[in-house]
């Protein structure tokens, strides 16, 4: 048995080396180096502390990764020295470090201990480089060199057994398998125990022998030439690693018999490390840190051709068709990979000049092959190869319903005779970007959107329709119910039934990106190709259930320019070549933790603890976390809130926030992580108290209210005094107003008036004319009423004003025999109905136009025009009359005796003063004497100038 596992081993050996070195499919590796912020490219050890960072042992410092960003330390931060050889991570969360300077240090808790800060330490002298470092299940550190044995107890207690092991060639430590301590192999057939500071022999058949001692392995071991480490992983499919100056070998940990397989072949590894993700991590000596997230992901990277980029796939006749750059398309049949080219038909094409990408590969219905490329249209068939050169850049192939090709290209798109290859019509003369035959018509993709093609050419835009169609189309694919599936550059992915969109599948559906250049429908599952890596879309159920896979799960690169779906086989081409998968076997191991950092208040960083009290003065706060999820490649996101200032749930990709300035109180901070799969964190939560200031204490409160009453009470007596002489002067002002008021309600119906109105009426009654004098006394009773009403309203429209004017020259006319006429003129663009005049300003100017302006005109023949016209800021009255002018009436007032003295015009002007006091925008009157040209009176013109709102200046209170 032992003999048959030997030669099998010694196969897989010899076998695994062959393939090496032939061109052979690999692993996706993710590289990290320098220049994405690892402290140095040789790296010597690697370990994963109980927070779940990734440490890194360098030539320039120590880093810490935690999936997203390296945090590195130097001797800035406590390092002996740069260069560390060894690392190791204990329970209790401490990160011991061997520099290549013969000292000792750990990390613990954001702070380094070394040899000259801590005490224990101090108690350790090694001659040598530290080589191991271990704990036991007691929490013993145990730290060995070629000449030194050092072990810590949890108490601290340092014990030296270097004499132990003083003259000894092999020797072989690892915790005690069956109990504390450790067990410690001499020469191979020596064990020991140490425990508490005591070294005690045991028998190994108690203790049992490490794998490595394994015969049989042992001499596959002695044919590996250059082993820089040798590295046992628990806990994680017990994976166990050989490393060497020519990759990592892994072993068969089913019979620990023989390797398994050989990593990195050709680079200097120095270390393997399995993640509890079980990612598989590599150090290597001058590249860097290599990470293998599955080992279900492999790929041909054609690495011999020009490019290695493959731009479209299919499975002809149990074939994987892969199209590539140079005219070549690569045939999987099995696990042997063939070249087909039709690079030889290409010198004929006008395209002569480009890289001629194999882009679209399609079956027809008589099984031929059509492959569609940059410089030509080429159809193979059982009767061999058949070309047009004439017909290249083509972007799509698809098969009507009469076995005729419609063939897009970066210029037109074409209708071509199956059979020969030969163009019939041209059925788009312009660019196009894919192109499906569905449902009787032609669907034209182009960088501006759909068109949907009729076969009489009637074209319709449907980015006219539904604006997403308006984005580049990338890719048709047809799904079996009959739905057509589109992928869009920028609108993800839209779904079409009979010209008509039922749905639409973006970032806010789950799917990596909007940008989608690939579709491939398979049962249940639709399959997209993204510039962020590959969707599987359940599309059978709503919400949409979506399952993403990048460069994080094992995919060479995320930019995804074809998808093929065989069975649980899932190829995929890219930029770097043909990847495939087995879907059922890929397992999802990923997890999400979340941890915290840093926290700095003030500015100034603070020890990691639960709660916080914080001064008034230092209540700016900084916290740095990060999640640690190794499988999302970065992508995690964030939830956060500080309940008490707000408790709604924000969102930031960010692993720092900063809360500038905090009110006094008290609050909670929250904050989980959500990684690329979903998986929520653990929460964290802390308590923060924001004391507030001695002005903002209960004491210096009521303190300060009892001045502010006492200032209070003093200022409102003083100010009561003011205010009683201000109320005092503005019942003063107001008394007079409503006096003026009256007496111009009196005014207006001034007894000469009423006693000639009514003279007028009983003269229309002696003489029988029994119509004028009930339209008089109708009239004049309207006028009183009306009179009546406006005395109750500060203001009234101009269109009542207007009625009011006309009902009393209506009667004042009739009263002296129409000895003169009037008209009112209101401006169009003067809304008469919205503005409003104060009441009892333009009568009585009206009134002294009628008896002393007209009344002694001898012609009988006098005239009134009232106009309102529109302003800048308001409006303007103008009463104009052709009457004797004022010195004239003046004369005549001194000759004749006067029955009544009209006091309108002194009490309206008085009116209007007072109203000034109060208003913001004044009225203003202004009597215009008119003349003629030899200076002899014309007539008076009164303009009244009154602002669109009648607004009080605001009273002091």
């Amino acid at each position: 048995m032992i003999t048959k596992r030997y030669i099998g081993a010694l196969l897989i050996f010899a076998g695994l080396l062959t393939a090496c070195t032939s061109y052979a499919q690999e692993y996706n590796y993710i590289h990290y180096d320098v220049k994405d912020g690892l402290a140095g490219s040789t790296v010597y050890d690697e370990c994963q502390d109980k927070d779940g960072f990734i440490w890194f042992a360098t030539e320039a410092g120590i880093s810490r990764f935690d999936g997203t960003h390296f945090k590195n330390f130097t001797t800035t931060d406590g390092l002996p020295e740069t260069e560390v050889i060894k690392l190791f991570a204990d329970s209790k969360g401490r990160i011991w470090m061997a520099p290549f300077k013969n000292s000792i240090c750990y990390y613990y808790n954001g702070k380094i201990h070394n040899q000259e800060n801590d005490p224990v330490l101090k108690k350790i002298k090694p001659v040598s480089v530290i080589s191991v470092m271990q704990e036991s299940a007691d929490h013993t550190i145990l730290l060995h060199s070629d000449k030194d044995l050092f072990t810590i107890r949890s108490d601290n207690t340092v014990d030296v057994l270097s004499h132990y092991i003083k003259g000894v060639n092999q020797i072989f430590m690892r915790p005690n398998p069956v109990g504390n301590g450790f067990q410690l192999n001499l020469n191979y057939d020596s064990c020991y125990i140490v425990m508490d500071g005591q070294v005690n022999k045991i028998s190994c058949d108690i203790v049992g022998k490490d794998a490595f001692f394994n015969k049989a392995l042992q001499r596959f071991r002695k044919a590996i030439k250059g082993v820089t480490a040798e590295d046992f992983t628990p806990g994680v499919n017990s994976i166990r690693f050989t490393s060497t100056y020519n990759g990592s070998w892994m072993v068969d940990t089913t019979t620990f018999a023989n390797y398994e397989e050989l990593f990195l072949k050709g680079k200097q590894v120095s270390h393997g490390l399995v993640d509890r993700e079980k990612n598989i991590w590599f150090t290597t000596l001058g590249e860097g840190v290599y990470k293998l997230a599955s080992r279900e992901f492999k790929t041909w990277f054609f690495k011999n051709n020009k490019t290695a980029e493959i731009f479209s796939l299919l499975k002809f006749k149990d074939k994987i068709y892969a199209g590539s750059g140079v005219g070549r398309a690569y045939v999987k049949s099995g696990i042997a990979i063939d070249t087909l080219n039709v690079q030889k038909f290409f010198y004929r094409s006008p395209n002569v000049n480009s890289n001629n990408r194999i882009t679209c590969l399609k079956q027809l219905k008589d099984g031929s092959l059509i492959i569609g490329s940059d410089g030509l249209l080429t159809k193979k068939s059982p009767e061999g190869y058949i070309s047009n050169p004439s017909i290249y850049s083509v972007k799509a192939v698809d098969e009507t319903d009469n076995g005729s090709l419609v063939v897009c290209t970066g210029r037109r798109t074409l209708l071509v005779d199956a059979e020969k290859l030969t163009t019939l019509d041209t059925i788009w003369p312009n660019r196009t970007t894919s192109v499906c035959y569905y449902n009787n018509e032609y669907y034209i993709g182009t960088v501006d959107g759909l068109y949907i093609l009729s076969k009489d050419k009637h074209a319709r835009f449907m980015g006219d329709v539904y604006s997403a169609l308006r984005q580049r189309i990338s890719y048709f694919c047809k799904s079996p119910d009959g739905l057509l599936w589109i992928a869009t550059f920028g609108a993800g992915i839209i779904c079409m039934k009979n010209d008509q969109v039922i749905n639409q599948i973006t970032t806010s559906n789950g799917i990596s990106s909007n940008i989608c250049r690939t579709i491939f429908v398979s049962n249940n599952f639709l399959w997209a190709g993204t510039d962020k890596g590959i969707n599987k879309i359940n599309i059978t159920q709503t919400p949409y259930l979506v399952s993403t896979y990048t460069t994080s799960d094992g995919l060479p690169s995320d930019i995804i320019n074809a998808v093929y779906v065989d069975g649980n086989t899932i190829y995929a081409g890219s930029p770097a070549g043909l990847t495939f998968f087995d879907e059922s076997k890929v397992t999802n191991y990923s997890k999400c933790n979340l941890r915290l950092l840093d926290i700095s208040v003030a500015g100034k960083a603070q020890p990691i603890q639960d709660s916080y009290q914080v001064r008034y003065n230092e209540n700016s706060l900084k916290i740095s976390y990060a999640g640690i999820s190794f499988k999302s490649g970065g992508s995690i996101s964030y939830r956060y809130r500080l309940k008490g200032l707000n408790d709604n749930w924000d969102s930031t990709g960010q692993t720092v926030l900063e809360y500038p300035s905090v009110p006094p109180g008290n609050y909670e901070f929250e904050l989980i992580a959500v990684n690329k799969k979903g998986i929520i964190s653990n929460a964290i939560k802390i308590a923060f108290m924001v004391e507030a200031p001695f002005w903002q204490t209960l004491p210096f409160q009521i303190l300060v209210i009892a001045v502010v009453i006492l200032i209070t009470w003093l200022l409102v007596a003083w100010r009561f005094s003011i205010l009683r002489r201000e109320e005092q002067e503005k019942m003063s002002v107001q008394q007079k107003l409503n006096e003026l008021e009256q007496m111009a309600l009196r005014a207006q119906m001034n007894p000469h008036f009423i006693f000639n109105c009514l003279n007028s009426i009983q003269n229309f009654i002696i003489t029988n004319d029994l119509e004028a004098s009930n339209w008089y006394l109708s009239e004049f009773a309207h006028l009183i009423r009306q009179t009546l009403d406006n005395s109750e309203k500060s203001t009234i429209s101009i269109t009542n004003e207007v009625l009011y004017l006309k009902r009393y020259l209506d009667l004042e006319m009739m009263r002296f025999g129409h000895s003169f006429s009037y008209e009112i003129e209101v401006s169009p663009d003067l809304d008469s109905d919205l503005v409003n005049i104060p009441t009892m300003i333009l009568q009585p100017y009206i009134e002294n136009s009628i008896r002393h302006g007209i009344r002694y005109k001898e012609d009988r023949n006098g005239r009134i025009d009232i106009k309102f016209q529109k302003s800048s800021n308001g409006f303007i009255c103008i009463i104009e009359d052709n009457g004797i002018g004022r010195k004239k009436a003046q004369e005549y007032k001194s000759q004749m005796h006067v029955e009544y003295q009209s006091k309108g015009m002194s009490l309206t002007a008085e009116r209007i003063n007072i109203l000034n006091r109060q208003l913001i925008d004044p009225i203003t009157i202004e009597i215009i004497d008119l003349t003629n040209a030899q200076n002899q009176a014309m007539g008076t013109r009164v303009i009244l100038r009154i602002p669109f709102s009648i607004n009080y200046k605001p009273v002091k209170k």
